[in-house]
Order: structure tokens, then C-alpha cells, then sequence
């Protein structure tokens, strides 16, 4: 599989029916949107362009972001591509698998005491002093966000050929799952599709504040105690007490009479191995969690009907050729 060429846009990830885990896992139509295929190897692509492209429209010189990787990496190369210095602060306590990429394509590395959300609310400010474009989740640009990631629902429709019965999308910020709603959204409101599926929201027990505020029945998302969040090596690109886009992931879920579960660490990383074993794909364990929630949910006698799994980032061992 060939990822993203250089010139073009991000998107048009790949995109198929994913037999072997149908037969494996007792599911019909099962249906596989991998975002992995990007240039960097996770969604961020998506958003990571546009932003940059942004940036240099409004005469920026320096465009910066907080990140624990993916999303560092994805600015980092982007930038790098269309001349803009970039400012990556990334958690000082953070392993920082992707920082020696990141500093490959040109970036400053600020490792900064600080949890992730406390280093985005940092960047926030520290952008404005500097008068840096800020990409960060939750900025005054962060419409972009929403808008690279619905182009997923109009590629799933054109490649399914319809509206599926169901999306699985991991859950962090909430972003990616409020985006490809919105997508879905625009097209029912139009005419070009008949139905909204129903979304899945997959993330950890370690700390998300979409899950635990839909199993409590919450309308308002909540924000969790920061001292009982847990990061992992599986968990961390799910982990959070705050989500800048929790409350439009928690509408889409509830306005597509959706779910949201917990997946583990464990069952991550043996959900990443069903889908490299049966599909030949190697994917992040907290990608994974879209399929162990299906898993999860979908009632076999009734539910089957176009099941698509989006898998947002592949592992690191996964390269383009």
C-alpha cells in the first residue's frame, strides 16, 4: 500500500471491506476507512495542511501547537514543506517516540512541565505574545478542524456508495468524531443521503470525559480530576480530563442515538493484532479501540447492516514505501 503523495491533498485514504475480520469476529459488512495511510501516518493530515496553508495566507511567519507526537509530526512536516518555521511544545515527562521526526523537519521542541491540557492553554498564550499562528486544539482557528475532518464522511459516502449504519471513531479531543458527523450532518440537511449514522465513540478508562460523561447520562460534558488521569504507551493519544471538542463529540453521539465505551489497554493492543493478522494493516492500539468497540456494541442479530471502522494512525513500524 502506497501512502499520500507529496503534492496532493490530504485525504482519499483507503478505504474496504474487511472480510477476514467479518468471518473472524462473526460481523457482516465491516468496512475499514484507513487514515493511516497519510503522509505522517495518522488524520492529523487531514487538518495539519490546511492549517499550514492558513498560516501562510495570513502572512504568519511561525506556526506553533501543543502534542504529545502525531499531531507535532504532521505541522512539523507540513511547515517544513511550505516554508514556515514551526513551535512544537510537547509534555516534558513525555517519551516523545515522534520528537527526533519532528526536529528532522525543522521544528523548535519546547518540553515544557506540564500536562497536555495545561500546555495547550500555554501555547494559547505564548502564541499571542509571540504572534505565532496557533494550531493547537480549542484555538481561535480551530473551525479548520471540524472542516478537514467531515471531507472523511463525503469520502466514506462516495466510497460506500451510501450512507453507512454505523461509524467507530477512537475518542480524544472529540474532534475527529465531531468532525465526521458534521460531515454526515451536511449531507442529510441536503439531500444527498438518507440517514445520519449512528456513531461509536471509543477511548480509555484511564480518563476521557466523552465516555464518562454519555455513561452517566450526562448532556454537558464533564471534566475530569487531572491527579485520576493515567497515561500509557496504548492510551495516551485517547487520554484526557478535558476535551476541546467533548461537547460536539458528545451531541453527535446522542443526536445519532449512538454509543460510547471504554476499550483497554489490553484490549487495544489485542484488537491492533486481529487487524494486522486478518487485514495485513499495522495500526495504533488506540485506533484499534474503534473495532474493540463494535465489538462491544453492535448487536449481531440486528445491527449488521455497513459497519465502518475508522482507524485514525498506523504504527510507527508501518512506512511508506
Amino acid at each position: 500500500m502506497e501512502g499520500m503523495d507529496e503534492d496532493e491533498p490530504p485525504g482519499r485514504t483507503p478505504f474496504f471491506r474487511a472480510k477476514n475480520l467479518e468471518r473472524a469476529l462473526r460481523l457482516k459488512n465491516l468496512f475499514i476507512k484507513f487514515e493511516g495511510a497519510g503522509i505522517t501516518g495518522t488524520q492529523k493530515d487531514r487538518i495539519s495542511k490546511l492549517h499550514v496553508l492558513r498560516a501562510k495566507e495570513m502572512g504568519y511567519d511561525t506556526i506553533s501547537l501543543a502534542t504529545c507526537g502525531n499531531y507535532g509530526a504532521s505541522i512539523s512536516h507540513f511547515a517544513n514543506i511550505y516554508g514556515l518555521k514551526s513551535v512544537v511544545a510537547v509534555p516534558e515527562y513525555y517519551a516523545g517516540e515522534r520528537n527526533e521526526e519532528i526536529r528532522a523537519n525543522g521544528s523548535q521542541i519546547l518540553e515544557v512541565s506540564a500536562k497536555y491540557e495545561d500546555l495547550v492553554e500555554y501555547m494559547r498564550d505564548r502564541s499571542n505574545d509571540e504572534n505565532w499562528y496557533d494550531s493547537s486544539p480549542g484555538s481561535k482557528n480551530s473551525q479548520i478542524d471540524l472542516e478537514g475532518y467531515e471531507n472523511i464522511a463525503y469520502e466514506i459516502v462516495s466510497q460506500l456508495g451510501r450512507a453507512p449504519s454505523f461509524v467507530s471513531v477512537p475518542l480524544g479531543n472529540g474532534t475527529t468524531l465531531a468532525g465526521i458527523y458534521s460531515g454526515f450532518d451536511k449531507m442529510y440537511s441536503r439531500g444527498t443521503i438518507r440517514k445520519i449514522p449512528r456513531f461509536i465513540g471509543s477511548s480509555t478508562p484511564n480518563g476521557n470525559p466523552i465516555v464518562a460523561s454519555w455513561r452517566k447520562r450526562r448532556k454537558t460534558v464533564m471534566e475530569l480530576d487531572p491527579s485520576t488521569i493515567r497515561e500509557t504507551k496504548a492510551s495516551e493519544p485517547l487520554v484526557s480530563y478535558r476535551s476541546y471538542d467533548g461537547q460536539k463529540a458528545l451531541n453527535a453521539i446522542y443526536r445519532s442515538n449512538g454509543f460510547a465505551t471504554y476499550v483497554t489497554d489490553e484490549e487495544m493492543y489485542r484488537y491492533s493484532t486481529l487487524i494486522e493478522h486478518f487485514e495485513m494493516l499495522s495500526v495504533l492500539p488506540a485506533s484499534a479501540s474503534s473495532l474493540a468497540a463494535v465489538d462491544k456494541v453492535i448487536n449481531r442479530k440486528s445491527d449488521s447492516r455497513d459497519i465502518v471502522v475508522v482507524l485514525t494512525g498506523r504504527s510507527r513500524m508501518w512506512t511508506t514505501q
